[in-house]
Protein backbone atom coordinates (compact mmCIF):
# COMPACT_ATOMS: atom_id res chain seq x y z
CA UNK A 1 0.00 0.00 0.00
CA UNK A 2 1.33 3.38 -0.89
CA UNK A 3 2.47 5.57 1.74
CA UNK A 4 -0.02 7.20 3.62
CA UNK A 5 2.22 10.54 4.10
CA UNK A 6 2.95 10.60 0.17
CA UNK A 7 -0.92 9.99 -0.44
CA UNK A 8 -1.65 13.12 1.82
CA UNK A 9 0.32 15.39 0.60
CA UNK A 10 -0.73 14.41 -2.77
CA UNK A 11 -4.02 15.28 -2.60
CA UNK A 12 -3.40 18.59 -0.85
CA UNK A 13 -1.04 19.18 -3.96
CA UNK A 14 -4.33 18.88 -6.00
CA UNK A 15 -6.83 20.40 -3.71
CA UNK A 16 -4.01 23.34 -3.63
CA UNK A 17 -3.81 23.39 -7.13
CA UNK A 18 -7.45 21.98 -8.32
CA UNK A 19 -5.01 20.93 -10.93
CA UNK A 20 -7.93 18.35 -12.47
CA UNK A 21 -9.77 21.59 -13.30
CA UNK A 22 -6.85 24.23 -14.17
CA UNK A 23 -8.27 23.77 -18.16
CA UNK A 24 -11.81 22.66 -19.42
CA UNK A 25 -13.18 19.42 -19.52
CA UNK A 26 -12.42 18.68 -23.46
CA UNK A 27 -9.09 18.07 -24.52
CA UNK A 28 -7.72 21.29 -26.19
CA UNK A 29 -4.22 21.10 -28.46
CA UNK A 30 -3.00 24.83 -26.86
CA UNK A 31 0.31 24.49 -29.08
CA UNK A 32 2.36 22.47 -31.14
CA UNK A 33 6.19 22.03 -31.50
CA UNK A 34 6.83 20.92 -35.44
CA UNK A 35 4.14 17.81 -35.56
CA UNK A 36 3.31 17.18 -31.82
CA UNK A 37 0.47 18.74 -30.26
CA UNK A 38 0.34 19.86 -26.59
CA UNK A 39 -2.87 19.43 -25.27
CA UNK A 40 -4.30 20.68 -21.75
CA UNK A 41 -4.26 17.18 -20.35
CA UNK A 42 -0.84 17.09 -21.40
CA UNK A 43 0.35 20.10 -19.18
CA UNK A 44 -2.09 18.72 -16.09
CA UNK A 45 -0.17 15.22 -16.16
CA UNK A 46 3.36 17.15 -16.87
CA UNK A 47 2.36 19.45 -13.54
CA UNK A 48 1.79 15.58 -11.76
CA UNK A 49 5.12 14.43 -13.13
CA UNK A 50 6.98 17.69 -11.81
CA UNK A 51 5.15 17.65 -8.66
CA UNK A 52 6.05 13.73 -8.31
CA UNK A 53 9.82 14.87 -8.55
CA UNK A 54 9.92 18.08 -6.51
CA UNK A 55 7.14 18.65 -3.66
CA UNK A 56 8.68 21.97 -3.07
CA UNK A 57 6.78 22.83 -6.26
CA UNK A 58 3.65 23.14 -4.15
CA UNK A 59 4.99 26.48 -2.96
CA UNK A 60 4.82 28.01 -6.41
CA UNK A 61 1.72 29.97 -7.55
CA UNK A 62 -0.68 28.30 -9.77
CA UNK A 63 0.04 30.42 -12.95
CA UNK A 64 3.48 30.28 -12.45
CA UNK A 65 3.56 26.33 -11.96
CA UNK A 66 1.02 26.13 -15.41
CA UNK A 67 3.71 28.26 -16.94
CA UNK A 68 6.41 25.93 -16.00
CA UNK A 69 4.95 22.62 -16.43
CA UNK A 70 4.26 24.29 -20.21
CA UNK A 71 8.07 25.39 -20.88
CA UNK A 72 8.98 21.45 -19.75
CA UNK A 73 7.40 19.66 -22.13
CA UNK A 74 7.83 22.38 -24.90
CA UNK A 75 11.52 21.66 -24.60
CA UNK A 76 10.76 18.10 -24.06
CA UNK A 77 8.97 17.80 -27.55
CA UNK A 78 11.92 20.08 -29.24
CA UNK A 79 14.54 17.71 -28.41
CA UNK A 80 12.18 14.60 -29.12
CA UNK A 81 12.51 16.13 -32.77
CA UNK A 82 15.49 16.59 -32.95
CA UNK A 83 16.67 13.08 -31.63
CA UNK A 84 14.46 11.74 -34.39
CA UNK A 85 16.83 13.08 -36.81
CA UNK A 86 19.68 11.45 -36.00
CA UNK A 87 18.65 8.25 -33.77
CA UNK A 88 15.51 5.64 -33.57
CA UNK A 89 14.07 4.88 -29.99
CA UNK A 90 13.89 1.46 -28.86
CA UNK A 91 17.37 -0.84 -27.64
CA UNK A 92 17.66 1.56 -24.52
CA UNK A 93 15.72 -0.47 -22.31
CA UNK A 94 17.72 -1.62 -19.52
CA UNK A 95 19.43 1.83 -19.04
CA UNK A 96 15.75 3.40 -19.09
CA UNK A 97 14.71 0.35 -16.49
CA UNK A 98 17.67 1.91 -14.31
CA UNK A 99 16.97 5.33 -14.30
CA UNK A 100 13.41 4.41 -13.30
CA UNK A 101 14.61 2.27 -10.42
CA UNK A 102 16.63 5.03 -9.52
CA UNK A 103 13.65 7.58 -9.48
CA UNK A 104 12.01 5.30 -7.08
CA UNK A 105 14.77 4.80 -5.07
CA UNK A 106 14.41 8.50 -4.75
CA UNK A 107 11.11 8.50 -3.80
CA UNK A 108 11.95 6.21 -1.00
CA UNK A 109 8.99 3.63 -2.13
CA UNK A 110 9.15 -0.12 -3.02
CA UNK A 111 7.93 -1.00 -6.33
CA UNK A 112 3.82 -1.59 -5.32
CA UNK A 113 4.20 1.56 -3.88
CA UNK A 114 5.48 3.16 -6.69
CA UNK A 115 3.01 1.83 -8.72
CA UNK A 116 0.07 2.88 -6.62
CA UNK A 117 1.30 6.38 -6.81
CA UNK A 118 1.57 6.23 -10.39
CA UNK A 119 -1.91 5.20 -10.97
CA UNK A 120 -2.91 8.10 -8.39
CA UNK A 121 -1.39 10.26 -10.61
CA UNK A 122 -2.76 9.37 -13.79
CA UNK A 123 1.08 8.45 -15.33
CA UNK A 124 2.06 5.06 -16.66
CA UNK A 125 5.46 3.66 -16.66
CA UNK A 126 5.39 3.71 -19.90
CA UNK A 127 4.95 8.06 -20.05
CA UNK A 128 7.93 7.66 -17.92
CA UNK A 129 10.27 5.41 -19.47
CA UNK A 130 9.56 8.11 -22.69
CA UNK A 131 10.83 11.03 -20.70
CA UNK A 132 13.76 9.06 -19.77
CA UNK A 133 14.66 7.96 -23.14
CA UNK A 134 14.51 11.25 -24.33
CA UNK A 135 17.12 12.06 -21.70
CA UNK A 136 18.91 9.61 -22.21
CA UNK A 137 19.01 9.87 -26.22
CA UNK A 138 19.57 13.67 -25.55
CA UNK A 139 22.91 13.12 -23.66
CA UNK A 140 24.05 10.74 -26.70
CA UNK A 141 23.56 13.07 -29.50
CA UNK A 142 25.14 15.87 -27.32
CA UNK A 143 28.02 13.58 -26.69
CA UNK A 144 28.64 12.86 -30.17
CA UNK A 145 28.48 16.22 -32.00
CA UNK A 146 30.70 17.74 -29.16
CA UNK A 147 33.07 14.47 -27.65
CA UNK A 148 36.32 16.18 -29.49
CA UNK A 149 35.48 19.70 -28.50
CA UNK A 150 36.16 18.63 -25.00
CA UNK A 151 39.19 20.23 -23.37
CA UNK A 152 40.36 18.33 -20.20
CA UNK A 153 43.92 19.49 -18.71
CA UNK A 154 44.60 15.88 -17.41
CA UNK A 155 48.63 17.07 -16.04
CA UNK A 156 46.94 19.80 -14.09
CA UNK A 157 44.21 17.51 -12.47
CA UNK A 158 46.94 14.48 -11.88
CA UNK A 159 49.38 17.18 -10.23
CA UNK A 160 46.60 18.73 -7.87
CA UNK A 161 45.29 15.56 -7.40
CA UNK A 162 48.17 13.86 -6.04
CA UNK A 163 49.15 17.08 -4.07
CA UNK A 164 45.81 16.49 -2.52
CA UNK A 165 46.30 12.82 -1.55
CA UNK A 166 49.70 13.50 -0.32
CA UNK A 167 48.22 16.01 2.08
CA UNK A 168 48.60 14.81 5.88
CA UNK A 169 45.82 15.77 6.74
CA UNK A 170 44.19 14.37 3.61
CA UNK A 171 40.30 16.40 3.88
CA UNK A 172 39.18 18.31 1.45
CA UNK A 173 36.35 20.89 1.18
CA UNK A 174 32.87 19.94 0.17
CA UNK A 175 30.26 21.97 -1.32
CA UNK A 176 26.32 21.59 -1.32
CA UNK A 177 25.69 23.52 -4.52
CA UNK A 178 22.45 24.73 -6.45
CA UNK A 179 21.96 26.72 -9.58
CA UNK A 180 20.35 28.88 -11.23
CA UNK A 181 21.02 29.60 -15.07
CA UNK A 182 19.75 31.92 -17.46
CA UNK A 183 20.34 32.86 -21.10
CA UNK A 184 19.54 36.63 -22.13
CA UNK A 185 18.40 37.31 -25.57
CA UNK A 186 20.74 40.35 -25.62
CA UNK A 187 23.39 41.64 -23.64
CA UNK A 188 21.41 44.91 -22.96
CA UNK A 189 19.30 42.12 -20.98
CA UNK A 190 21.51 41.10 -18.85
CA UNK A 191 20.23 43.55 -15.77
CA UNK A 192 17.03 43.25 -16.21
CA UNK A 193 17.33 39.44 -15.90
CA UNK A 194 19.78 39.67 -12.79
CA UNK A 195 17.04 42.20 -11.23
CA UNK A 196 14.10 39.41 -12.04
CA UNK A 197 16.03 36.46 -10.34
CA UNK A 198 17.36 38.75 -7.43
CA UNK A 199 13.78 40.25 -6.75
CA UNK A 200 12.73 36.55 -7.31
CA UNK A 201 14.77 34.87 -4.64
CA UNK A 202 13.79 37.85 -1.83
CA UNK A 203 10.30 36.81 -2.30
CA UNK A 204 10.25 33.01 -2.53
CA UNK A 205 13.74 31.56 -2.40
CA UNK A 206 16.51 30.49 -3.93
CA UNK A 207 14.80 26.90 -5.12
CA UNK A 208 11.75 27.87 -6.07
CA UNK A 209 13.10 30.92 -8.32
CA UNK A 210 15.04 27.41 -9.64
CA UNK A 211 11.92 26.07 -10.40
CA UNK A 212 10.23 28.61 -12.45
CA UNK A 213 13.12 30.67 -13.83
CA UNK A 214 16.58 28.89 -14.34
CA UNK A 215 17.16 26.86 -17.64
CA UNK A 216 19.24 24.37 -16.28
CA UNK A 217 17.63 20.52 -15.99
CA UNK A 218 18.38 20.75 -12.49
CA UNK A 219 15.38 23.26 -12.31
CA UNK A 220 13.07 20.05 -12.13
CA UNK A 221 14.86 19.67 -8.63
CA UNK A 222 15.00 23.16 -7.33
CA UNK A 223 18.64 23.71 -8.71
CA UNK A 224 19.64 20.85 -6.79
CA UNK A 225 23.41 20.03 -8.17
CA UNK A 226 24.26 18.19 -5.14
CA UNK A 227 27.66 17.79 -3.27
CA UNK A 228 30.54 18.57 -5.46
CA UNK A 229 34.12 18.28 -3.90
CA UNK A 230 36.42 21.40 -4.43
CA UNK A 231 39.04 19.51 -6.69
CA UNK A 232 36.02 18.91 -9.11
CA UNK A 233 35.10 22.47 -9.44
CA UNK A 234 36.44 25.31 -11.71
CA UNK A 235 38.90 28.43 -10.40
CA UNK A 236 36.31 30.75 -10.90
CA UNK A 237 33.81 28.85 -9.10
CA UNK A 238 35.55 27.63 -6.51
CA UNK A 239 36.77 31.56 -5.70
CA UNK A 240 33.26 32.67 -6.19
CA UNK A 241 31.78 29.95 -3.20
CA UNK A 242 34.38 29.23 -0.89
CA UNK A 243 34.17 32.46 1.04
CA UNK A 244 30.09 32.39 0.93
CA UNK A 245 28.32 32.01 4.09
CA UNK A 246 25.37 28.83 4.20
CA UNK A 247 22.52 30.48 2.61
CA UNK A 248 24.37 32.98 0.43
CA UNK A 249 24.54 32.74 -3.21
CA UNK A 250 26.72 34.37 -5.58
CA UNK A 251 26.95 36.85 -8.38
CA UNK A 252 25.84 35.95 -11.57
CA UNK A 253 28.92 33.65 -13.08
CA UNK A 254 29.68 33.84 -17.01
CA UNK A 255 29.41 30.24 -18.25
CA UNK A 256 28.84 29.08 -22.15
CA UNK A 257 25.10 29.54 -22.49
CA UNK A 258 24.29 32.25 -20.33
CA UNK A 259 24.91 33.41 -16.88
CA UNK A 260 24.52 30.90 -13.55
CA UNK A 261 24.00 31.69 -9.63
CA UNK A 262 25.25 29.69 -7.30
CA UNK A 263 23.58 28.87 -4.00
CA UNK A 264 26.32 27.43 -0.79
CA UNK A 265 23.72 24.93 1.01
CA UNK A 266 25.91 23.73 3.09
CA UNK A 267 29.97 22.74 3.13
CA UNK A 268 31.48 20.02 5.06
CA UNK A 269 35.17 18.30 5.11
CA UNK A 270 35.66 15.09 3.40
CA UNK A 271 38.07 12.81 3.23
CA UNK A 272 39.84 11.46 0.60
CA UNK A 273 39.49 7.33 0.47
CA UNK A 274 39.38 6.59 -3.24
CA UNK A 275 42.71 5.39 -5.00
CA UNK A 276 44.53 7.98 -7.20
CA UNK A 277 42.85 6.21 -10.30
CA UNK A 278 39.48 6.02 -9.01
CA UNK A 279 39.74 10.01 -7.94
CA UNK A 280 41.21 10.56 -11.06
CA UNK A 281 38.21 8.85 -12.97
CA UNK A 282 35.67 10.77 -10.85
CA UNK A 283 37.42 14.49 -11.68
CA UNK A 284 37.45 13.83 -15.34
CA UNK A 285 33.90 12.43 -15.29
CA UNK A 286 32.44 15.85 -13.65
CA UNK A 287 34.64 18.01 -15.95
CA UNK A 288 33.31 15.94 -19.09
CA UNK A 289 29.58 16.39 -17.60
CA UNK A 290 30.32 20.36 -16.57
CA UNK A 291 31.63 20.93 -19.78
CA UNK A 292 28.75 18.60 -21.84
CA UNK A 293 26.19 20.22 -20.22
CA UNK A 294 27.16 23.67 -21.22
CA UNK A 295 27.38 22.42 -24.94
CA UNK A 296 23.30 20.87 -24.24
CA UNK A 297 22.03 24.31 -23.30
CA UNK A 298 24.24 25.86 -26.56
CA UNK A 299 22.72 23.34 -28.59
CA UNK A 300 19.29 23.27 -27.59
CA UNK A 301 18.93 27.03 -28.42
CA UNK A 302 19.90 26.80 -31.31
CA UNK A 303 17.39 23.91 -31.61
CA UNK A 304 14.87 25.28 -30.63
CA UNK A 305 14.97 28.70 -33.23
CA UNK A 306 15.33 26.19 -35.62
CA UNK A 307 11.98 24.29 -34.52
CA UNK A 308 8.34 25.26 -35.58
CA UNK A 309 6.46 25.96 -32.44
CA UNK A 310 2.78 27.34 -32.33
CA UNK A 311 0.94 28.87 -30.04
CA UNK A 312 -3.19 27.55 -30.69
Amino acid sequence: MIKAKYILFLLFIFSFFNINNLYAKKIEILYKVENYPITNKDITKEISYLIMLNKELKKIDERELVQYATKSIIKEKVKKNEILKNFQFGGNENLVQSQLNSLRNNLNLNQNEFESLLNSLDISEKYLNEKIEIELLWNKLIYTIYKDKLVINEIEIKNKLKEDLENPSNFLEEYLLYEILFTPSQKTDLDSNKFKIEKSIREIGFENTANVLSEAPSSKLGGKIGWVKENQLTKEVLNSIKNLEIGDFTNPLNVPGGQLFLLLKDKRKSKLDLSFDEEYKKIISAEQNRQLGQYSLIYYKKTELNTKIYDN
